[in-house]
């Protein structure tokens, strides 16, 4: 007899002796055979539960209660056993569990587990629904994350759970890889793609797999996963000969970046181009000619950029057409398309004012044509191009055009001061007869450009003669042209050269002939000159800020009372220059620039100091108790209350005995060349303002 079976019987006769009483007490007939009480259930005999445990594996909470007080009836010691519902709490129905759980309403189903615990004492859910609940609850945490690109919480998520290994959700674990790529995690994100790959066999799977690492990966990071692919039946191509195109493609963009060695088969690169000849794409096409300009193929670099640009490329395909043709020394045309994509892309309007800088800086100047000047100036005054503006300024000066040159080097000075530009500039203002202009820059730059020094402490080396010298100097170039604000050179003449090699040849001459002796001679009578002539010239006390800075334009009028509108712009006016005032008493000796050499003037027995100010000291009172230059992102900080209420507090502050010493020290008057003599009493200095500190410096 089967357990079920056995106790719906003893259920039958249980109830069968419940309703006798009753029926006699509704009036039946006496029945004629006595029957004996029954007798009570001994201590010792222990109950049977069967039937209480086959009502509670049904979960019929009201059969349960029923068996439970008939059981307590026969034996009023009897107690439910512990594990009435776990034995068997796979067998409990779970379906409106899982119904709540296939619908997402995971608090819901919480609150319902929670519930049946405490009525049904002992019953727990079934592993395989807690199990599937707590991977849900983990995969809506980590797209909770993802939705508000929060990479590095899913990261620290996964790797604190270790979501991804046990998970089977494959967008969940794309996204954990994606997570562990964006964070810098590398070794962990190859990791979970190849536990996907190790876990999955759908194809589809597999190939989306390696196109989400191609996305989020290196391209040599990618190359260990596509060792791994499966080869086909017939050996020749693997499972993701599907997206062989994209995988060239980011070998392409791989070995541009310079991420992995060009080992791009010559079959591989001929597919991916005929797939972009084939698509008409300009994007691929120029990745093609991007690679072949790598490889410095220039040729075949060009027509791919071309065919680029005729299927619709942008200013970056136009930006490596442009270095193209510079390769292939073709530099008009360079400059030409350099110069219609100026717009779109600021490198190429850099690249455009780099390719007619060569010609312009030539001691030589080339003819260039007047219209090409004007629009190199143009472009050079849009972008203030320092590089721009002192290419116009030595184009200006070698062609014997000297107010002009003087124009734009004042430019290149205020937008990029470099040794050349501030070379040029100081030979302009010499031949001008601006003596004390050129002597001022010559002083503010020592320690730092040592061509610049040299006009004054020339070198050993031969210097032909200046072309302007002569009397070819009034037919050395062409009319210039005043534009509103800015002027442009005229074209450099064919009789400049002419006489440039005319006098470079006499000079040769007169160098072979000149005597060893009377050249040492020579040097030694220079030496003296040099020394004689620098009196006065050098060392001088110089402001060390560059003093060319361009003035602002004036401002839009406000609207009046009269309620007249304002004019929209302010009207177009030449740009002027104005000199940075002087703060405190200017250094005499220039300081040593790290990474400079020697200056020539050291040859003389001239010391550059240790520091810009001579001296080697902090300064005081410090940059952070000086007046901030209006406009400054330094004034405006000063300004907020918030730092003013800081600045009172570090007033406050007491100096230390080390530190009042090093402001003494700091403070104290140095000679040119020695040591600083003893400090003023600490007391008195300590007592001055900050005003007198900072003229006493």
């Amino acid at each position: 007899m089967s357990r079920q079976l056995r106790a719906l019987l003893l259920a039958a006769c249980a109830v069968s002796f419940a309703a006798a009483p009753r029926a006699h007490a509704q009036g039946a007939a006496p029945q004629s055979i006595l029957v004996a009480p029954a007798p009570a259930a001994a201590a010792s005999e222990k109950p049977d539960d069967l039937a209480l445990r086959y009502y509670a594996s049904l979960d019929q909470r009201a059969r349960v209660r029923a068996e439970f007080s008939r059981l307590r009836r026969l034996y009023p010691n009897f107690e439910p056993p512990a594990d009435l519902y776990g034995p068997r709490r796979g067998d409990v129905d779970e379906a409106g569990l899982w119904e709540l759980f296939s619908s997402d309403r995971l608090d819901e189903l919480r609150e319902n587990i929670a519930a049946r615990r405490k009525d049904m004492p002992g019953w727990r859910p079934s592993d395989d629904l807690m199990q599937k609940l707590k991977q849900k609850e983990q995969r809506n945490q980590i797209f909770a994350f993802w939705r508000e690109g929060r990479w590095l919480d899913i990261a620290s998520f996964a790797r604190d759970s270790r979501f991804f290994i046990a998970n089977a959700d494959v967008e969940a674990q794309w996204t954990i890889a994606e997570a562990f790529a964006r964070t810098g995690q590398i070794n962990e994100a190859v990791e979970v793609y190849k536990a996907i790959f190790a876990s999955n066999e759908d194809k589809h799977i597999r190939l989306a797999t390696m196109q989400k690492a191609m996305a989020t990966l290196r391209m040599s990071d990618v190359e260990t996963l596509l060792i791994e692919a499966r080869k086909s039946s017939k050996g020749s191509e693997d499972e993701f000969a599907e997206v062989a195109i994209d995988i060239t493609r980011a070998r392409i963009v791989a070995v541009l970046r310079d991420e992995r060695k060009d080992d791009i088969s010559a079959d591989e690169l001929q597919r991916f181009e005929n797939f972009a000849k084939f698509t008409r794409e300009p994007q691929q096409l120029g990745l093609v000619a991007w690679l072949r300009y790598k490889r410095r193929d220039f040729r075949a670099a060009l027509e791919s950029f071309k065919a680029a640009i005729e299927n619709g490329g942008d200013a970056m395909i136009a930006h490596g057409l442009a270095h193209t043709l510079r390769a292939l020394d073709l530099r008009r045309e360079a400059e030409e398309v350099s110069y219609a994509w100026r717009a779109p892309l600021v490198n190429n309007g850099i690249l455009f004012l780099d390719l007619l800088e060569r010609d312009l800086t030539q001691e030589t100047p080339p003819y260039v044509e007047p219209a090409r000047l004007a629009r190199y100036a143009a472009v050079t005054i849009e972008s203030a191009s320092g590089e721009g503006a002192q290419g116009l300024g030595w184009y200006a000066y070698n062609s014997c055009q000297f107010d002009v040159a003087r124009f734009w080097f004042e430019r290149a000075v205020a937008w990029f001061p470099k040794e050349a530009t501030l070379y040029g500039y100081v030979l302009t203002l010499k031949r001008l007869r601006k003596d004390q202009e050129a002597l001022e820059l010559i002083n503010r730059y020592d320690g730092l450009f040592p061509k610049l020094v040299e006009l004054l402490f020339p070198d050993d080396y031969y210097h032909p003669p200046f072309p302007c010298d002569s009397r070819v100097a009034a037919k050395a170039h062409g009319p210039a042209v005043k534009m509103a604000g800015y002027v442009v050179p005229g074209p450099a003449g064919p009789a400049l050269a002419a006489e440039r090699d005319r006098l470079r040849v006499e000079a040769e001459k007169k160098e072979a002939t000149t005597p060893d002796a009377a050249k040492v001679a020579a040097q030694e009578q220079q030496r003296e000159r040099v020394l004689k002539a620098a009196r006065g010239k050098f060392p001088l006390a110089v402001t060390a800020e560059n003093p060319l800075r361009f003035a602002p334009l004036p401002l839009v009028a406000a609207r009046s009372s009269s309620a007249q509108p304002a004019p929209v712009a302010a009207a177009a006016v030449p740009v002027g220059l104005r000199t940075e005032p002087l703060a405190g008493k200017a250094p005499l000796v220039a300081r040593r620039v790290p990474g400079v050499g020697p200056m020539p003037s050291e040859r003389y027995g001239f010391i550059l100091s240790p520091g810009w100010n001579a001296v080697d000291l902090a300064s005081w009172p410090p940059a952070s108790e000086q007046v901030a230059p209006a406009g400054t992102q330094w004034a405006n900080q000063e300004a907020d209350p918030a730092w003013i209420g800081q600045q009172k507090a570090d007033a406050a502050t007491q100096l230390t005995a080390s530190a009042a010493e090093h402001v003494a020290t700091a403070m104290a008057p140095r000679n040119r060349y020695g040591a600083a003599p003893p400090p003023p009493d600490l007391a008195a200095v300590l007592s001055l303002p900050s005003s007198k500190q900072s003229q006493s410096r």
